[in-house]
């Protein structure tokens, strides 16, 4: 089962694609204008209302979608607890803004950490870039048809050194690379041209690695 959990803030419509092709659809709070906006009706909608638009309430109001409303004195955010709703064995779409408030996008790539440490199959998107985490010894595939415009970083995650980094399909190589997190280093890597898939493998670390599919 693969759901699609759908946050605020500034998210591209072409996210809207991923989302549709889920099995299902969480929305957090004014995650659910965004449903609103492009025609996707959510299976679930968790929040404390404090975010949701006018037009969003009154959906609710005159729909059936289930809810899980929270206070707005808590402890989590409304994305965490969506998240934590997600059945244990699913896949996770997490489409959330990646430009927005810097504090939201920063805790949203957390718990992509977190949740991808906990055994979930997560990424997330904000409909022009896509974020995978790579977490200890491990590696990611990534397939697609890109052009000319796409960069591939890597960005260990918080403060910590990604120990062993290689890559396959990309211009750019790395073999057996350690990269810590204030170096630049493997910023606007870019696939391969003709290639249909690139490879990062890593021995040790958390690391993030993003996608952007138009400069």
């Amino acid at each position: 089962m693969r759901i699609a959990v759908i946050t605020g803030g500034p998210i591209y419509p072409e996210a809207s694609f991923t989302a549709r092709s889920a099995d299902a659809v969480y929305c957090a709070d004014s995650g659910l204008d965004f449903c609103i906006a492009n025609g996707i009706r959510p299976d679930m909608f968790f929040g404390d209302m404090d975010s949701v638009s006018a037009e969003g309430k009154d959906y609710l109001e005159h729909s059936d979608i289930p809810m899980k409303i929270f206070s707005t004195h808590k402890d989590m955010t409304d994305t965490e607890l969506a998240l934590c709703d997600c059945p244990a064995g699913c896949s996770i779409d997490l489409i959330c803004s990646l430009t927005g408030r810097i504090d939201h996008v920063l805790a949203n790539l957390g718990l992509l950490v977190r949740f991808r440490e906990e055994g979930y199959d997560i990424a997330a998107t904000d409909g022009m870039t896509d974020v995978i985490p790579l977490i200890g010894e491990n590696k990611v595939t990534v397939e697609g048809v890109w052009d000319d415009d796409v960069a591939v970083s890597l960005i260990p995650f918080a403060n910590g050194i990604v120990e062993g980094v290689s890559v396959e399909g990309l211009e750019y190589p790395l073999d057996n690379q350690d990269i810590t997190a204030v170096s630049s280093l493997t910023i606007s890597n870019k696939p391969v041209p003709g290639t249909e898939h690139f490879t990062v493998k890593a021995l040790s670390g958390r690391l993030l690695i993003t996608i952007t599919k138009s400069l």
